[in-house]
């Protein structure tokens, strides 16, 4: 028979146990495990893996698989939980693909996260297509066409090139003419893509010109038959009208009207003393000979704002000039190789000078990191706070990598957390994420010492120039990233 004594030592165990239990319980609940060593409760950290592709990988950490219990798969990532505060070596594996292996350290109650995991394979398939000699080719925004040059002679041949097809559609030829010299100008297709700027050199007049190409009637137009304005450069498509171009005649910016119909071209004058100009999704932009940025929301208006004025060497011409938007703009001095940077951040207005050599440099689609580079290093600098992992702030500057080797078509590539370009005869992708180790693949080998890059991100195809037996300076694809295909 129990005591009343017996029953409230009963009663008060069972409510102790149950405390204790429930605080147990309550701890593995919210992260924390019971260290056997020291004896005390250890509030671990968890890590969170998003690779491309996602399907059959392994993941190990120091060497081995963590329990299947520990890893979830939550939003398109894997969720390793339950590691105790310190320092790891994470491996993922799949069959054909390089390993991915980063020195990650964890920390108690965070989650370390890695969401632009791109596994390279070790070999790609490549995709000829039906066009080969091929000097430079420059995609259309139309996904599947390019136009593509080829020297015959001294004839230059401009190909129009569907891949879709595989084959070419249109070819325009110009007598004692080359592809223009200068690396730093392309050609530039009409936002339609139904027309396009080709940048010539004339051998026989010795003197740099333009042809302007209508594709689907195959009619053309040479501007220096047509207009008489002297050293016409920097020639660009109006982002908005069919057939109306912006050109610069020494300092004296115009906007022209093509006829094909009529062969004939309208010029009507728009800005004098302008050295360089860009048009970006809220209008254009003028760089002044005073080195003043201009703005003007609406492209067909002449009522330009001062935005702010760059501290240029005297008596600069020789410049690149990228716009953004009115608050993310810069120049390059082709002169001095200088990259002159205005940063209106979300804090503070940032101007930035790199004397380091510079010869291209290019915004991210939303326009958060601007990526720059000399012929043998290339960095990136955030114009804003980039608040996912590893998180980088406003103003903030990285060298990626460098070479002792000439580098070249550098450029983002799809999740803007990784860069592509060429050394030498390789195709090379480097990752932005700094921690433990930054990543190098080499995504493959061409037999081309000199190549065109380019990265078409809606179908994650990537161009090149490649030869093969039979075939000469042929076009090529590969897909990266590959798709994601959990099932």
């Amino acid at each position: 028979m129990k005591t009343p004594i017996t029953r409230r030592l009963f009663f008060w165990t069972l409510v102790v146990s149950y405390f204790i239990t429930t605080t147990i319980v309550l701890l593995f609940v919210f992260g924390y495990k019971h260290d056997l060593t020291s004896k005390v409760f250890i509030h671990t950290g968890s890590i969170s893996i998003a690779p491309h592709p996602q399907k059959d990988i392994t993941i190990t950490i120091n060497g081995a698989t963590p329990k299947s219990k520990l890893i979830n798969f939550i939003n398109d990532s894997y969720y390793i939980s339950g590691l105790r505060p310190q320092n790891y070596t994470v491996t993922i594996q799949k069959d054909g693909f390089a390993p991915w292996t980063k020195d990650v350290s964890v920390h108690s109650g965070i989650s370390t996260e890695f969401w632009n995991i791109t596994l390279v394979r070790n070999q790609y398939e490549h995709t000829p297509y039906a066009i080969e000699n091929i000097d430079q080719f420059f995609p259309a925004p139309k996904e599947n066409i390019f136009a593509a040059t080829r020297q015959l002679g001294k004839t230059l041949a401009v190909q129009i090139f569907d891949t879709e097809q595989n084959k070419t559609t249109h070819t325009f030829l110009f007598p004692e003419t080359t592809f223009t010299k200068d690396s730093r100008k392309n050609s530039e297709w009409s936002p339609n893509s139904e027309n396009l700027i080709i940048p010539l050199f004339n051998t026989a007049t010795q003197k740099n010109d333009y042809a302007i190409a209508e594709i689907k009637n195959e009619k053309r137009l040479v501007l220096s038959e047509h207009i008489t304005l002297p050293v016409v450069h920097d020639v660009r498509w109006d982002p908005k009208d069919t057939n109306t171009l912006y050109l610069l005649s020494n300092t004296s910016l115009f906007r022209a009207h093509i006829d094909f119909d009529n062969a004939d071209i309208l010029l009507q004058s728009i800005a004098n003393d302008v050295i360089a100009y860009d048009f970006a999704d809220d209008g254009i932009y003028l760089l002044s000979s005073d080195f003043r940025v201009l703005h003007d929301h609406d492209i067909h208006s002449t009522h330009f704002k001062e935005l702010t004025t760059f501290d240029l060497p005297q008596n600069t011409q020789d410049v690149r000039f990228i716009a953004y938007d009115d608050h993310r703009f810069f120049v390059i001095d082709d002169t001095n190789k200088s990259l002159y940077l205005y940063n209106k951040g979300d804090r503070e207005i940032h101007t930035k000078t790199f004397n380091t050599n510079i010869i291209g440099a290019h915004f991210s689609d939303d326009g958060k990191k601007l990526l720059f580079y000399s012929p043998f290093e290339i960095f990136v600098y955030f114009t804003r706070d980039w608040n996912a992992q590893p998180t980088r702030k406003e103003n903030e500057m990285h060298s990626i990598i460098r070479f002792s080797q000439l580098l070249d078509n550098v450029h983002f590539a799809k999740d803007y957390e990784h860069v592509i370009y060429t050394v030498g005869d390789e195709i090379k992708m480097t990752e932005l994420d700094y921690r433990g180790n930054r990543i190098t693949n080499t995504l493959l080998k061409t037999t081309e010492k000199t190549n065109t890059l380019i990265n078409k991100h809606k179908k994650n195809f990537l161009y090149f120039l490649d030869s093969t037996t039979g075939h000469t300076r042929q076009l090529h694809s590969i897909e990266i990233p590959e798709k994601n295909t959990l099932f």
